[in-house]
C-alpha cells in the first residue's frame, strides 16, 4: 500500500507526498526497532532478575555452610588448646586473636566438657570443607549475562565474592595437605583420624612425643586461620546478599 502510493507520487512528481511517505516508512522502521529493543531489554531484565534470585539462594546456602565450617574450626581450636593445657604447654594463643585483620574473640570458643574428651583429638584432626552452591553464578557466566547487570558495584561484588570463595576452598585444601603430612605422627601412637580416643592416652602421647605436641599446636594455628577466613567470607556473603536484595527490590 505504501509502496504503491510512493510509486504514484513519483509518477506525478508530487515530491511533498513522496517526502511524507518516506517519513512514514522511516518512522515505522525506527519505532519497530525501538519496540524490539524495549522487548529485548525487558526479556533481559527478566532473565537477570531470575539469575540474581538463584545467586541469592546460593549465597544464603553458603552462609549456612560457612556457619558449620566456622563452628568446626572453633571446636578444632578449643580441642587443641584443651589438650595442650593438659600438657602444661605454654604456647597458648592470646585472648583476642587477629587473623586477616578480623578479630576472633576467644569467648566464641565452645566450652569443653568431660563428655567431649573422647572426641577431642578427632576434632583437632577435622578440617571441614565447604560445599558451595554456584548454580546462579555459573548461569550468569555461561550465559554471558553478568555484563547485563547495570549496577557495576554489584557486578564487582559478585565476582569478588566467588573469587574469595574459590580462595577459601584452595586454603582448605592446603590445610588438609598439612594435616596429611602429620598423619604418620598420629599412626605412630595408634591414633586414627576420627575415632574416639581416651584423653589420658592422648596426653601420654603428648608427654612422650614433641612431634605430636607440634602437631597439636599446628592444629590450633590452622584453626585460627580457618576461623578468620571463614568469618571474612561470611561477612562478604551477607553484604552481597543485602546488595542483591536491594537490586531485586520492587
Amino acid at each position: 500500500m505504501i509502496l504503491a502510493r510512493i510509486t504514484k507520487a513519483l509518477k506525478d512528481q508530487n515530491w511533498l507526498a513522496v517526502s511524507i511517505e518516506f517519513i512514514i516508512v522511516i518512522a515505522g522502521v525506527v519505532i519497530g526497532f525501538q519496540v524490539t529493543g524495549w522487548n529485548t531489554d525487558r526479556a533481559e531484565r527478566v532473565i537477570i532478575a531470575q539469575q540474581l534470585r538463584e545467586v541469592r539462594e546460593d549465597v544464603a546456602a553458603d552462609i549456612v555452610a560457612l556457619d558449620i565450617t566456622r563452628e568446626a574450626s572453633l571446636w578444632r581450636l578449643a580441642a587443641a588448646e584443651y589438650i595442650l593445657t593438659g600438657l602444661d604447654d605454654s604456647d597458648r594463643l592470646p585472648g583476642m586473636l587477629l587473623v586477616f585483620d578480623i578479630p576472633v574473640d576467644r569467648e566464641l570458643l565452645p566450652e569443653v566438657s568431660p563428655d567431649d574428651h573422647p572426641t577431642l583429638l578427632a576434632r583437632v584432626n577435622l578440617v571441614r570443607g565447604i560445599t558451595g552452591q554456584r548454580t546462579g553464578y555459573e548461569s550468569l557466566i555461561n550465559g554471558g549475562n553478568l555484563r547485563l547487570i547495570e549496577d557495576s558495584d554489584l557486578r564487582a561484588a559478585i565476582q569478588r565474592y566467588y573469587a574469595g570463595y574459590a580462595d577459601l576452598e584452595s586454603n582448605l585444601g592446603i590445610f588438609r595437605e598439612i594435616r596429611a603430612h602429620a598423619i604418620p605422627v598420629l599412626y605412630r601412637h595408634g591414633f586414627s583420624l576420627f575415632s574416639e580416643q581416651d584423653l589420658a592416652t592422648v596426653l601420654e602421647a603428648g608427654r612422650a612425643d614433641p612431634e605430636f605436641v607440634a602437631y597439636l599446636r599446628t592444629g590450633a594455628e590452622l584453626a585460627v586461620a580457618q576461623i578468620g577466613i571463614t568469618v571474612q567470607r561470611q561477612a562478604e556473603a551477607r553484604a552481597l546478599l543485602d546488595h542483591i536484595n536491594a537490586e531485586l527490590a520492587p
